[in-house]
């Protein structure tokens, strides 16, 4: 009896083991669409103070990438755009222009793989001009929870210390994202944000957790 009902365990929880391998595979690139939109509440962990719950909303889509813009929730108005890769890798943000994109993902994504890559970040406002050397990791599947559900995500880890981009002496700080990516939403779910100085100091600790999404399909393949 011990032999027959170890067997049958072994039965049941097999192919409910291959399944979950099934399940990841390694992600491609997403395929945002006009429409799509992410809700996320922002806390500034510094102050353990929420602040605006801001939706980042896809406008347009063309040749120079993905146009999102970032719109109130409550009332929709508009705060300002900002420009993705098709990998949906941060090109503007904030006031700093990267070429060629801050290299949040690279796909296929996996368990497992690592990158690196130096990119130019440059805030013409600030004056300011900064060579950014990234490393970035996926670190595992991972289960979520954020106020709109619960989520099996990719946790990636990205690092990029940041020097004056014509004298790499001069070091500025060093930044980290922790970002939970759900495959099926096009982006994370969840951003947890730190900024140090040159002498490693923190002044700067945000998240983001998504509220809510709409995720739209795909317009189907002309025939051919």
């Amino acid at each position: 009896m011990t032999i027959k009902r170890s067997f049958a365990v072994l039965c049941f929880i097999l192919p409910c083991a291959l399944a979950q391998a099934a399940s990841h595979d390694a992600v491609p690139a997403p395929s945002p669409v006009v429409g799509d939109s992410w809700t996320y509440q922002y806390t500034d962990v510094w102050k353990g103070a929420k602040g605006n719950i801001n939706r980042m909303e896809v406008a347009a889509i063309d040749d120079a990438g993905v146009h999102v813009a970032i719109k109130r929730a409550a009332s929709g108005a508009l705060i300002s755009t900002q420009l993705f890769t098709p990998e949906m890798n941060p090109v503007e943000r904030g006031g700093m222009h990267f070429a060629p994109s801050f290299t949040r993902y690279v796909f296929p994504l996996a368990p497992g793989a690592e990158w690196s890559n130096e990119v130019v970040g440059d805030n013409s406002k600030a004056g300011k001009q900064w060579r950014y050397a990234i490393k970035g990791k996926v670190v595992d599947w991972e289960k979520v929870r954020v106020p709109a559900g619960e989520f099996e995500a990719l946790k990636i880890v990205v690092e990029a210390q940041y020097a004056d981009v014509n004298d790499a002496s001069k070091i500025g700080g060093k930044l980290s994202e922790t970002v939970w990516f759900v495959p099926t939403l096009s982006n994370y779910v969840k951003l947890e944000y730190q900024d140090a100085d040159a002498q490693g100091r923190l002044y700067s600790r945000d998240s983001w957790e998504l509220m809510s999404y709409t995720h739209k399909s795909a317009p189907p393949l002309a025939g051919r």
